[in-house]
């Protein structure tokens, strides 16, 4: 796949994910709409996640982790919003985040 086309697929997968957010609640845009934002994570969103979007045929799990939660910002975890395989919902699509952070999210629900 060409560079081009890589980068189209990736945005379409961005705007599925900004679209589904937006379904539950939280204002979401892809950081590609948003001027002046560069690096980080994937999505500009008020959920307290800091989003990293894949739309790969191979999974690297390790490496999207750890790139999610090297971009993350701080209070907000990081996580991988992988796009499950003939699954054009983003809600059916895998989310990956590191049990210790998790746990921490699930601690703060009173």
């Amino acid at each position: 796949m060409s560079g081009a086309a890589s980068r189209r697929k990736g945005q379409r997968a961005e705007l599925a994910v900004a679209r589904m957010l937006r379904a539950f609640g939280w204002a979401a845009r892809t950081s590609r709409s948003v001027q002046g934002v560069q690096g980080g994570a994937d999505l500009v969103t008020d959920c307290p996640l800091s989003i990293e979007v894949k739309d790969h045929q191979r999974t690297e799990l390790a490496a999207w982790l750890d790139q999610a939660v090297r971009q993350a910002e701080p209070g907000r975890p990081g996580v991988v919003f992988a796009k499950r395989r003939g699954r054009a919902n983003a809600a059916e699509w895998y989310a990956v985040m590191r049990v210790a952070d998790l746990l921490e999210l699930v601690r703060r629900i009173p």
